[in-house]
């Protein structure tokens, strides 16, 4: 007969490669949304703002991604909505763009909007709009 005490090492151990399972997996989720060509599109037109840089300051760090918040960050294969942690010395907030192609016609990526809005929600920059090209 199994011991209540070997029971509860297995459960710990099981407890724990859950948790690091889980947690591998989210950074793989993560790690290639940061490297698709719409995140970096969006990455590149924020860090190319003067005013973006300005108002955050130098160096621009990018945060994670709210894998769990699926309204506001997806990606459907056609159209790309995210919304990312940013900070500099200056001051944080997140930077929301929405980005979209049209396979076979238009392969490449192309964003529609990317906006940088402080941590108070006081400012909100608009870096690429949607009339802009």
């Amino acid at each position: 007969m199994v011991t209540n005490r070997t029971l509860g090492k297995i459960a710990v151990i099981g407890g724990f490669f859950a948790l690091g399972s889980a947690s591998v997996f989210r950074w793989k989720i993560e790690s290639s949304i940061k490297k698709s060509a719409y995140f970096e599109l969006a990455i590149k037109e924020l860090l190319a703002s003067k005013a973006a840089t300005a108002v955050l300051g130098e160096p621009v760090l990018i945060g994670s991604v709210d894998l769990g918040d699926t309204r506001t960050n997806f990606c459907d294969g056609l159209q790309a909505h995210f919304q990312v942690s940013v900070r500099g010395p200056k001051s944080s907030g997140y930077m929301t763009f929405d980005a979209s192609r049209n396979p076979p016609s238009q392969p490449e990526w192309r964003l529609n909007t990317v906006e940088l809005i402080d941590k108070e929600a006081t400012k909100k920059l608009m870096i690429v709009s949607p009339t802009s090209d």
